[in-house]
């Protein structure tokens, strides 16, 4: 079971734009709308804190990532 399931996440990360997951993004942004409508935030603002956290989360954990490498926090993730 936990195999499927982690196979249908890789399946629905592959499609890409500038070599980053589409599903990541459009994931971020519907977290970021659930919060924003939740607490009355603004929107744009609560999708990119949600992007800086990511970031600093992604690097304080040592996980290299393309956004990351597009910022110069890291090195090119090597992808499988």
């Amino acid at each position: 079971m936990f195999l499927i399931k982690k196979k249908m996440i890789s399946d629905l990360r592959k499609p890409k734009i500038l070599d980053m997951a589409i599903f990541d993004w459009v994931g971020t942004f519907a977290g970021a709308y659930i919060v924003s409508k939740i607490f009355d935030f603004n929107l744009m603002l609560t999708f990119l804190t949600l992007i800086i956290i990511g970031i600093l989360i992604h690097y304080i954990l040592g996980v290299n990532t393309m956004f990351g490498y597009y910022l110069g926090l890291n090195e090119k993730p090597i992808r499988e």
